[in-house]
């Protein structure tokens, strides 16, 4: 679609309607710029994504300050879902980056504490807000005082940008329910001669082409989605002319393409490209129609290998078709289709799997082998806002599940239950635990009583909340650590504690640590001289599994789903799991 056939698009959509009427997202767009030609790409955007109309307003004029501060005031209607702010050195820093080109280096000084006044208002929008908050990294400066072609110009400048946003993103990135928009990232992909427009800063002051505001809508749409739905889980790749170029059954050892010469250094770079991956969470397996000696070959004995074996935590090399061995590694790994990529050179294998498992997210290796690393990342399948140490030791947490199976198959369940030797810390929440807590709310969906998702800013709100404690807890047995698995929501009303939200990891059902839990909650209702634990259940196509939890444990149905136990005294911690006490 052209950039004249989004921008008509969005203007038929909203001709007749009212803002009363646009039922999507509420969005604030804060700019130091003129910012409404950003509207209707990032409206259509949103409308892409299958999500209902979304309204959009536009704040006036160079009031991020205002709006940061004192929101409630400027927005009297409908309230904002999310706040998109963004600013220019151009804007707020000019008279400093002038000073600071003509030699005055105590400019940059000045210049970081107007940062620093930015980054507190912003905060204190944080405070105040419990919505999404996306802040621009602000691009490189340009102006009509300065050409970066002149003689070392473009260094100074360069050397005051690279400082101040290194300032920037520092103060920000740590902050729960932040995210940023990279206009500098932006800007150097689409080029400064296509994406500043002289004459209608000039005129509007709005210095972008629509070329620009197209690739910024891109961006904040999928920041947005990221904001409702989880990234990918796992990536599933082929072997041959996937992880390297040639058929090892066929080539051999020294036949196959794999190294630093071209085309084998970009199928080194592709394997490159997946060890990242793995180290931000993202487990890797592999699906290949090989003889599986040949396979594990090429990775105990080439040199070109930057792969290992440890790095997979499933594999599926025979002959047997790749969809079935698709849903046979998402059953092995406890996750849905919907978790995983697959990746292979063969389009008869891609429209097989996309045929049969569409849910599951298909990739062809391009024809080009250049580009294979470059289209992996074009999809954006695995992007996440913020990486918890969970997400960083998943693959080592699949491989100590193995361990786990193989006792299992040795042991009735009452043995293998007692000689995991399972451990459970239940704690309450701090900012450090937000960014896992709340990705747990979000993709969890079997066991989980209610399903209502929340942001990391909802979350933190809550946990400064006095009427309500959000607690978590972590698992371990003698394989290793299960990480933070569970969580909690309680509010304490009058002489009882209602249960909010109540979900856990499928990994540690079955061993006993629900009763752990409902001991925990119990405990903490007494502690606040609560008589009573009151839950609901939500129904959704997947969380059948908890359906009758409550029942199971006693609790009476008080109808329209929600049940109440007042016998406290009956949730007792299990003798076989190890309470370790103390904060996380």
């Amino acid at each position: 679609m052209s950039l004249i056939e989004m921008r008509a698009r969005w203007l038929k959509a909203t001709r007749s309607l009212t803002p009363e009427e646009l039922q999507g997202e509420h969005l604030v767009v804060a700019a130091t710029f003129t910012a409404n030609p950003l509207v209707p790409y990032l409206g259509v955007k949103c409308l892409d994504g299958a999500g209902p109309m979304p309204q959009i307003t536009v704040a006036p004029y160079d009031q991020i300050f205002q709006v940061c501060l004192d929101w409630q005031a400027m927005f009297t209607g409908r309230a904002p879902t999310a706040f998109i702010l963004m600013w220019r050195i151009e804007d707020v820093l000019r008279s400093d980056l002038q000073e600071f080109l003509r030699g005055n280096h105590a400019a940059f000084e000045r210049a970081l504490d107007k940062v620093e006044e930015l980054r507190t208002a912003v905060l204190r929008l944080r405070r105040n807000f419990g919505g999404t908050i996306v802040v621009s990294i602000p691009p490189f400066p340009h102006g009509s005082d300065h050409d970066i072609r002149a003689a070392r110009t473009g260094v100074t400048a360069g050397s005051f940008h690279r400082r101040l946003v290194d300032r920037w993103i520092s103060g920000l990135e740590d902050v729960a329910g932040i995210s940023f928009i990279d206009l500098d990232s932006i800007q150097r992909l689409v080029g400064i001669e296509h994406s500043v427009d002289a004459r209608k800063w000039y005129l509007y002051r709005q210095p972008y082409t629509e070329e620009f505001w197209h690739e910024v809508a891109e961006d904040l749409s999928a920041t947005l989605k990221r904001q409702r739905t989880a990234a990918k889980k796992c990536l599933v790749v082929d072997c041959d002319n996937t992880l390297w170029g040639g058929i090892i059954g066929e080539d051999g050892l020294e036949g196959i393409a794999l190294g630093e010469d071209f085309p084998g250094s970009a199928f080194k770079d592709f394997q490159h490209q997946l060890l990242t991956l793995r180290s931000k969470g993202v487990m890797l397996a592999i699906c290949s129609k090989n003889n599986e000696n040949d396979v594990w070959d090429v990775f105990d004995r080439h040199d070109g290998m930057v792969l290992k074996r440890e790095h997979f935590v499933a594999h599926r090399i025979n002959w047997i078709d790749k969809a079935a061995n698709i849903a046979s590694i998402a059953k092995e790994l406890n996750i849905g289709l919907d978790s995983l990529v697959f990746v292979d050179d063969s389009p008869l294998e891609i429209d097989f799997v996309r045929s049969s498992l569409p849910m599951v997210a298909c990739i062809q290796v391009p024809s080009d082998v250049a580009r294979l690393p470059s289209t992996l990342n074009s999809f954006r399948l695995f992007d996440r806002e913020q990486i918890s140490d969970e997400d960083r030791v998943r693959s080592e947490m699949m491989l100590q599940e193995s361990g786990r199976k193989a006792l299992a198959t040795s042991l009735t369940s009452e043995e293998f239950t007692k000689a995991l030797g399972l451990s459970v810390r239940f704690f309450e929440v701090k900012a450090e635990h937000v960014t896992r807590v709340t990705q747990l709310i979000n993709k969890t969906n079997q066991f989980n009583l209610t399903t209502r998702r929340r942001t990391a800013a909802e979350v933190s709100t809550l946990c400064d909340s006095p009427a309500a404690k959000v607690f978590a807890w972590r698992v371990a047995d003698r394989f290793g650590d299960y990480g933070l698995v569970g969580v909690a929501i309680l509010l304490h009303k009058a002489d009882a504690i209602e249960i909010d939200t109540l979900l856990m990891s499928c990994r540690v059902l079955g061993r006993g640590v629900e009763e752990a839990v409902f001991a925990a909650m119990a405990d903490h209702a007494r502690s606040l001289q609560a008589t009573t634990l009151r839950g609901r259940y939500v129904a959704t196509p997947k969380n059948s599994l908890v359906a009758d939890l409550y029942a199971e444990r006693g609790f009476r149905s008080k109808g329209d789903g929600i049940w109440e136990s007042n016998e406290l005294g009956k949730f007792v911690w299990p003798d076989h799991i190890a309470r370790v006490a103390g904060n996380d």
